[in-house]
């Protein structure tokens, strides 16, 4: 084997095994959320593969940006606004064994006196697979993340939504309808969209979108099945899993 085709080989490995990796990790949730009633809740890890499954959590906290990506920010920037401080949990890292699961538990713990608000973190997991201890040689253990988010929520709150300035465009080859949803008021929302045509039959669909605070609007791409024209009805309902209760609904005209 010659030293360019073991580079390649790799590479090739590198970009392959992230996406075999994850295939081997499954949750039981990918959201986690706390109302003025519940201080525990919790998820499991499940390791699907036939190996040992390494694991380490972290609490941190990311802001969302009017694409809907999360990004790192400091502490002084959330500062007010942040669950991490007040979020325990356990284990924060140990070994799964195959086809085995682990419970993860977390407990709110709210300091006196305070203020009204929605308080957000992210439950990063971090697993690969186990090191071999017979192993020789260079071992590559591609890492897998996930961002579950951590919603904290404390007295009475509130929140608005509109869905405004519906767009065909062509995304990625394919025709996509864009628009902005807006937010007012001291928590998030968090819901499913659906777009029907005048027979009430669905030609796209969004599910699990979340507009964060202090967001005041974010953008929303609903890529369709066909192209399609006509009149159209845009709809959106928030999860009441989640302490939502908005439901919405524009007209679409789409020539």
């Amino acid at each position: 084997m010659t030293f360019k085709f073991f580079c390649w080989a790799v590479l090739c490995l590198t970009l392959l095994l992230p996406q075999i990796c994850s295939a081997n990790l499954a949750l039981s949730e990918y959201r986690l959320y706390f109302d003025g009633r519940t201080k525990n809740n919790s998820l499991m890890i499940r390791n699907t593969s036939d190996k040992n499954l390494d694991f380490k959590l972290e609490i941190t906290h990311k802001d969302m940006t009017e694409e809907g990506a999360l990004i790192d920010v400091s502490p002084k920037q959330v500062e007010g606004r942040s669950a991490k401080d007040m979020l325990r949990f356990s284990p924060r890292r140990g070994k799964i064994a195959p086809k085995g699961m682990q419970a993860i538990r977390m407990t709110v713990r709210k300091k006196a006196q305070l203020p009204a608000g929605e308080y957000r973190a992210v439950l990063r997991i971090i697993a690969s697979e186990s090191q071999n201890p017979n192993s020789t040689g260079i071992s590559i253990r591609p890492k897998v993340a996930y961002s579950v988010p951590v919603i904290v929520r404390h007295g009475q709150l509130e929140a608005d939504s509109k869905l405004i300035n519906p767009q065909l465009i062509t995304q990625n080859g394919h025709p996509t309808l864009t628009f902005w949803q807006t937010l007012t008021g001291n928590r998030s929302v968090y819901g499913n969209f659906e777009l029907v045509n005048s027979d009430n039959l669905p030609v796209g669909e969004l599910t699990n979108v979340a507009v964060y605070t202090p967001l005041s609007r974010r953008k929303v791409y609903i890529t369709l099945q066909e192209p399609i024209s006509g009149p159209l009805t845009l709809k959106y309902k928030e999860n009441a899993l989640y302490g939502g209760n908005i439901e919405l609904a524009i007209p679409v005209n789409i020539q």
